[in-house]
């Protein structure tokens, strides 16, 4: 029992702090939230009761009355009961004060912004792309080069990267690293023995490359038209110039500034201004400029566009990196020091905040927006300032083992990318002062004992490492709204399930994620990461989950893993209830949950049975009867348990006694195979025949279904068996039929029917397209199949059922979904059909003009009648579920996504979108919208189709009055205006004409960009009014006219009404 100082500090997670609430003074509360609504002394009280109740627990009319009392929160039945099911984790019908305070612990988790914030994926994804730098020494400086409009604003999609390497070659690069050009920086002075280049940054509004070296000199070269020309040189720096920085503004009146550090710890701060290209204008014979530092103060006639202005000895060691704050209009500049970050204006006077540490900065980051900055350097320690307060950090992150040399932010500085020495990139949430994730897998081929230059695109997100090679890296990929509305699981989809008792979505991933959903809300109420791992060299790895159930009375969760596990959970809260285990490394393909026990198959060929009381990590094994891997099976409690194997086999089992008393071939449904069940006849049906079959050896790593021991396999055979099983839904002759085994992948039973003889209750898709359908009955079998695909090479992979068993949902492997009706499908009975109803429900029923596939490849398949199909996604559906309720179909897809869509076929959502939830306004999925048929879009847009054809006049065949009527008579109205129709209008006013100014800031004048070009379009003569060609021609036929369309020496032809081939003369 928690002492008052427990309960004391747990009151303090309330949300809300305000005394007890008067219940007799107003309303009460209808379903509210626990956790919003107990305040501090609320929490006291409710000890109290807890404490004054028997045995300390409350049953659940007395802890209703409590809640009723104390907190003056009415519930409603049904909502109770999911409430006080969630609350009693124990399931024994009796509540405590521990699991009452664990449901208040699990709503402020909830409620916490943090958690909403939870990515399924690291923000780092994949290995990075690593090209050659195409330099002979190691890369010193990368940067990019954005395009400049003449507005002066840049587009960050149009541009181009730019690498320079020490020994002064200087590389073009463009968005997708293809190499477009080289120059080379070197030294007019020198003649033989060449510079080190030590940075390089490009000033893109005047096309000038700038480059520094260690002779103490600053180049400036002009790169328009593709060229590179030298244009002016500043030499005798008193340092030697180690890191630039540019920033020019969209407005032309401002001065650009290039900021420049010094390995003396000075800064240089150079303004011109960018009208007509400033100092850097092309003029006739002027040459190349050349003149020292002092000159600039000393003589500055000789330049007089460009002013310099110094901070002398603002650090003691090198300038690492320097930047322009243009919201603050302040320079900041840091260096490996005590005095290790400044941030002044450009005068010194104004701002002057000094951020001191130990060991100095290395680099640095800001965002102009929320006002934050970020240092890292050789400490190895990530810091989070205000640059308003110089005098401690906010935050502080520790745990990369080398110096940090650049910082990236994203999200307006919520989140830190921070590249350390080691080439090891962490991840940092400021809100959640965590880090998120450690990425090493940069390979030391881009550069292990050199140091690497960065840059960051903001647009693309890719982050672009530079040393001995060039690596490529993709900073949290944003989702693009015109391709997708975003990912429920960061790998694919592999089970969806719906719990009616607590309303629910349960959705599992191969990501090993389970996640629970609100359907209403598209809320994501709690998330398990890493449900199933194994260890591999010391380190946990996450195991892909494959198959999941529901207790009987919907309040666990059972799932089973690649590796063999199955895992019991309270879905609500999160938490592992119990571990077992079928096999070590066997895929489990399904498992159940029935009453009293679990069962679950997969790659061991059997049934692995476990009682669902005690912690018993293994259980008992049913008898093996399948010769391969049990891909699907299905159970209908409390009578049959069926499986079906990856070579067509396929077992009715009593789930009593747990005995097989039916066995079928899905490739050859009609013929009798003999059960044995001597020990002696089942020996030899098990011995491996001529085809391959037989019985193989357990393995204890990942292996395809269906293979074998290495000893055993026959290339040839092997060869021939793989290409016997490739899907295909083209019919073939029973000969060819033969030749291969067709796999069962997907199983349902539809457990309303009787068990009868002649009732097919069982459905199974078979991958040439076929849905087959069984009776379990003892005296049963086959009892006949329809085609369940319209596109060849698909088949049916995900079933799903209403809970009368009326409509069978099918999904395929390319992404389409089809509803069928099950009312008068192989039911031995008459059933009455409404079509009225279910036209009105399924607009896909609605008559076609022309036919699409879907309807074409039915025609001569009446029965089960397909009521809907359209396309739900472009990967293939791996499961599906369906809310009675809601009548919303959910849908789980191998492209990472589960969409919401109406009975009707509409799309509504996708769980995990960034988009806003709606279940009411429909849309088009983003990536299906581009390859949707006709038909697809028909059951989109709810049965609206447009019947307008091209050239079509509808005919009002109502009216009494004649075409001619119509041209000829007004019948007393006056006529429309103008009388002539709209066949001439006043040519437009001219555009008044400006002055050409001449851009004479290049070496050459391009005429061209200036002339001025008349349309090249011909005019075309307008068309002759319809009342003047008829007038035109009657004339002309009642002259008697020839024409050249009348035969040599005939008579001229009478006259006749005016159409179109009379007036194509004219």
């Amino acid at each position: 029992m928690a002492n008052e100082s427990e309960v004391r500090s747990i009151m303090t997670l309330s949300s809300r702090s305000e005394g007890s609430t008067a219940a007799q003074m107003r309303s009460r509360w209808r379903n509210a939230a626990l956790h919003e609504r107990c305040s501090m002394t609320d929490m006291v009280k409710i000890r109290e009761a807890f404490l004054a109740a028997y045995r300390n627990k409350m049953l659940a009319n007395e802890f209703r009355t409590m809640l009723r009392n104390l907190l003056n929160v009415e519930y409603d039945d049904d909502e109770f009961k999911i409430l006080f099911m969630k609350i009693n984790t124990s399931r024994t019908g009796e509540l405590d004060w521990d699991e009452f305070v664990s449901h208040l612990i699990l709503g402020y988790f909830g409620n916490d912004p943090e958690n909403q914030r939870e990515t399924l994926q690291p923000p780092i994804m994949g290995l990075p792309t690593v090209m050659r730098s195409q330099h002979r020494h190691p890369v010193s400086r990368i940067c990019f080069c954005p395009d400049v409009a003449k507005d002066r604003t840049t587009d960050p999609m149009q541009g181009m990267y730019m690498t320079a390497s020490r020994d002064g070659m200087i590389n073009w690069w463009s968005l997708d690293m293809t190499l477009l050009r080289t120059a080379f920086s070197s030294s007019p002075h020198l003649k033989v023995r060449t510079t080190w280049v030590t940075d390089m940054v490009c000033m893109p509004d005047v096309n000038i490359i700038v480059t520094s070296s260690t002779e103490r000199d600053l180049r400036f070269y002009d790169c328009t038209a593709k060229t590179f020309t030298l244009k002016i040189v500043i030499t005798s720096w008193e340092d030697m110039i180690c890191a630039m920085y540019y920033h020019f503004c969209a407005d032309v009146n401002e001065k650009c500034i290039l900021l420049c550090g010094d390995v003396g710890g000075n800064i240089r701060v150079l303004r011109f201004s960018p009208i007509k290209r400033g100092p850097f204008r092309n003029e006739a014979g002027r040459a190349l400029i050349q003149l020292r530092h002092v000159d600039l103060q000393r003589k500055p006639h000789l330049l007089p566009e460009l002013k310099l202005l110094e901070l002398s000895k603002v650090h003691g060691e090198w300038v690492r990196q320097v930047s322009y704050y243009a919201s603050l209009h302040c320079v900041v500049s840091c260096a490996t020091c005590p005095d290790a970050l400044l941030m002044c204006d450009l005068h010194g006077s104004k701002t002057h905040n000094m951020f001191r540490v130990d060991k100095g900065i290395q680099c640095f980051a800001f965002d102009e927006e929320a006002h934050v900055l970020v240092t890292g350097g050789p400490d190895c320690v990530v810091r989070v300032w205000s640059p308003f307060v110089p005098a401690k950090a906010n935050v502080t992150f520790t745990g990369h083992h080398a110096g940090i040399t650049c910082i990236v932010l994203q999200n307006r500085g919520q989140t830190i990318y921070s590249l350390s020495r080691d080439r090891a990139i962490k991840v940092w949430d400021v809100q959640g002062q965590t880090c998120v994730q450690t990425y090493i897998d940069i390979p030391s081929v881009v550069g292990e004992r050199t140091p690497i230059s960065a840059v960051y695109q903001r647009a693309t997100r890719e982050f672009v490492l530079a040393a001995i090679k060039i690596a490529v890296v993709v900073l949290d990929e944003q989702l693009n709204p015109q391709h997708t509305d975003g990912f429920t699981h960061s790998r694919a989809v592999a089970k969806i399930l719906y719990n009616p008792l607590f309303k629910v979505i349960i959705t599992c991933g191969m990501d090993s994620i389970i996640i629970n959903w609100n359907p209403v809300t598209g809320q994501r109420n709690v998330m398990v990461r890493d449900a199933h791992t194994r260890l591999l060299h010391g380190e946990l790895i996450p195991v892909e989950i494959t198959a999941a159930c529901f207790d009987p009375g919907y309040q666990l969760l059972l799932t089973g893993a690649r590796n063999g596990t199955l895992k019991v959970w309270n879905f609500n809260t999160g938490l592992n209830l119990r571990i077992m285990t079928i096999e070590h490394m066997c895929e489990v393909t399904n498992c159940f949950w029935v009453e009293g026990r679990i069962m679950a198959v997969g790659w061991n060929r059997h049934v692995t049975e476990f009682e669902d009381t005690g912690m018993a990590m293994t259980g008992k094994s049913w008898e093996t009867r399948h010769t391969d891997d049990v891909l699907a099976a299905a159970v209908r409690t409390p009578l049959t348990l069926a499986t079906a194997s990856y070579n067509s086999e396929l077992l009715l089992w009593k789930l009593e006694t747990g005995q097989p008393f039916r066995r079928f071939s899905c490739t050859e449904p009609m013929l009798r195979i003999k059960m044995s069940y001597n020990k002696r006849d089942m020996a030899k049906a098990s011995t491996p025949s001529k085809d391959g079959g037989g019985q193989r050896k357990s393995t204890s790593g990942f292996r395809k279904p269906g293979t074998r021991d290495r000893d055993q396999i026959n290339a040839a055979s092997a060869v021939q068996k793989a290409y016997a099983r490739r899907v295909s839904s083209v019919s073939m002759p029973q000969r060819a039929q033969n030749m291969r085994q067709l796999a069962v992948h997907a199983m349902i039973f539809l457990a309303t029917r009787p068990q009868a003889m002649h009732v097919a209750s069982l459905f199974l898709a078979l991958e040439n397209g076929q849905v087959q359908c069984w009776s379990d009955h003892p005296a049963g079998g086959y009892q006949g199949s329809f085609q369940a695909i319209h596109t060849a090479g698909d088949y049916v992979s995900a079933f799903a059922t209403d809970i009368d068993n009326d409509l069978l949902f099918t999904g395929t492997t390319f992404g389409y979904v089809k509803v069928w009706l099950m009312t008068n499908y192989l039911r031995n009975e008459e059933v009455h059909v409404n079509m009225p109803r279910l036209r009105l429900k399924f607009p896909f029923m609605w008559r076609d003009r022309i036919e699409g596939r879907a309807k074409r490849s039915i025609r001569d398949q009446p029965l089960p009648l397909l009521l809907n199909s359209y396309r739900a996604h472009l990967r293939c559906i791996s499961t599906m579920a369906y809310i009675d309720e809601l009548e919303l179909v959910f849908t789980g897809s191998s492209d990472y996504s589960v969409r919401v869509w109406r009975l009707s076929g509409e799309y509504l959502q996708t769980l995990g979108s960034f988009l806003p939830w709606s279940l009411e306004v429909t849309r088009f999925p983003p990536d299906v919208k581009k390859v949707a048929s006709f038909t697809t879009f028909k059951v989109w847009r709810g049965g609206w189709v447009s019947r307008y054809v091209p050239g079509q006049v509808e005919v009002d065949k109502l009216r009494d009055i004649t075409e001619y009527e119509l041209r000829h008579k007004t019948f007393g109205a006056p006529p429309d205006d103008p009388l002539l129709g709209h066949y001439f209008a006043l040519p437009k006013r001219p555009e008044r004409q400006d002055r050409i100014v001449l851009d004479d800031s290049l070496q050459t004048i391009p005429l061209y960009a200036h002339l001025r070009m008349a349309s090249t379009q011909p005019v075309r003569r307008p068309p002759t009014p319809p009342l003047v060609r008829e007038t035109r021609l009657r004339r002309q036929l009642a002259r008697g006219k020839r024409t050249h369309f009348d035969a040599p020496g005939g008579s001229a032809p009478p006259a006749a009404q005016p159409g179109p081939q009379s007036n194509s003369n004219l």
